[in-house]
């Protein structure tokens, strides 16, 4: 089931962080760079986003999550995406992905971006749709790569 969040100090949002912790240390394994905004993030800081998360949770689990910032009325910026190692493989962040393409009621563009050895996260964001539109060296030489999708 996939139901939306939002982070405050309880326990839900403590099993996100987690999440969102370990989930990223893989990336941080992949693109040989640990200085992930999502790792450097302290509890604190994490409360107070002002980005709508989106759960996927099974057996009052959360197996993955997705975040969106949708402050603009044309574009959505997916700004997070972290699934369970222990899930990996299942469809889950597909699931996620695709329920916020049935978010918006007008027509708009869904934009990501992730590491370039991300291959993985590549090869979905690819198999839906999305649009490699521009990669880009960042802090410490890690290579992004930027897709978008127009979607409604």
């Amino acid at each position: 089931m996939i139901r939306e969040l939002q982070v405050k100090n309880n326990e839900q949002s403590k099993a996100l962080y987690r999440l969102q912790k370990v989930a990223y240390q893989i990336e941080a394994n992949m693109l040989d760079f640990h200085e992930i905004p999502p790792l450097m993030e302290s509890f604190a800081q994490f409360l107070k986003t002002t980005e709508v998360f989106y759960l996927y949770i099974e057996e009052d689990s959360i197996l993955g999550a997705v975040s969106i910032d949708d402050n603009s009325d044309k574009v959505i910026e997916v700004t997070r995406m972290m699934v369970d190692p222990r899930c990996f493989r299942r469809g889950i962040a597909r699931r996620l992905l695709q329920h916020i393409e049935t978010l918006p009621n007008e027509p708009c563009v869904l934009k990501v971006a992730t590491g370039a050895k991300n291959a993985p996260a590549i090869q979905l964001y690819q198999s839906q749709g999305y649009q490699l539109m521009e990669r880009k060296v960042v802090k410490g030489g890690v290579e992004l790569v930027y897709f978008e999708k127009n979607v409604n």
